[in-house]
């Protein structure tokens, strides 16, 4: 077999190093001033933003089609939420930063927990490069939150559900058009929750199922984030 499994022991160790690396960056943010954390957060941003742009070259040179890898996806989509909450400021910087911590984040470590990416060699350029991808694009609104860009609560439930349906109803006509299968609109990644939901719920079926599987991952997090700020405050 060419690629790795899912929980093998490489895959564990990178999961692990997931929250290390998060909690020291945030602390590292946390400590410092407003400016420089402003800054380290933009650069976060960018580099995460420019290491996409890096492998989607890599893959056109390896003969790739640049249509199979179009920015259309959850997570790719969130390069770009971060790129303007970091360099935005009041209500824009608060919704694109909450809608990063509640969606987006989440988005990314369900793909580093179950990703696609495996049908390669654990230690090759194209997983190494997804799993810093997205290790950035949880630790990122994670430092952002620390920061105080957002200030989540139950009362922004709705924000991950405008975000999702403003970019998922064009992605859905674009897949209809192209065939193409961004955000999984149209079929199912084996081995992952949706695949799951679609055995049970059929296609496109699954499709309210995630909008279901939404709402409680919203619920936990929003429940976390409010156990996070009574904690703060004593």
């Amino acid at each position: 077999m060419d690629g790795f499994e899912h929980f093998c022991t490489g895959h564990l160790i990178i999961l692990g190093l997931c929250p290390v690396f998060t909690f020291l960056a945030t602390l590292a943010t946390v400590k410092a001033s407003d400016k420089l954390a402003g800054i380290v957060i933009k650069a976060m941003s960018i580099i995460t933003l420019a290491l996409e742009i890096l492998q989607d070259i890599l893959l056109t040179l390896e003969g790739g089609n640049i249509m199979n890898y179009l920015p259309l996806h959850l997570c790719n989509l969130g390069l770009f939420v971060n790129i303007i909450a970091s360099f935005s400021y009041g209500r824009v910087r608060g919704f694109f930063s909450e809608v990063s911590l509640t969606l987006i984040a989440p988005g990314a470590l369900l793909a580093l927990i179950t990703p696609d990416w495996n049908y390669r060699p654990l230690l090759s350029w194209l997983p190494l490069m997804c799993f810093a991808t997205h290790i950035l694009l949880v630790t990122i609104p994670v430092m952002m939150y620390a920061r105080g860009y957002c200030r989540p609560s139950f009362r922004h439930f709705y924000y991950a559900y405008v975000f999702l349906v403003a970019v998922a109803v064009p992605i859905y006509i674009f897949d209809r058009a192209t065939d193409k299968n961004y955000m999984f609109l149209l079929r199912t990644p084996k081995g992952t929750p949706l695949s799951w939901m679609e055995s049970f719920m059929g296609n496109p079926g699954y499709l309210l199922g995630v909008l279901a599987m939404l709402a409680l991952v919203l619920i936990v997090v929003y429940s976390l984030l409010s156990v996070i700020e009574k904690i703060s405050k004593i």
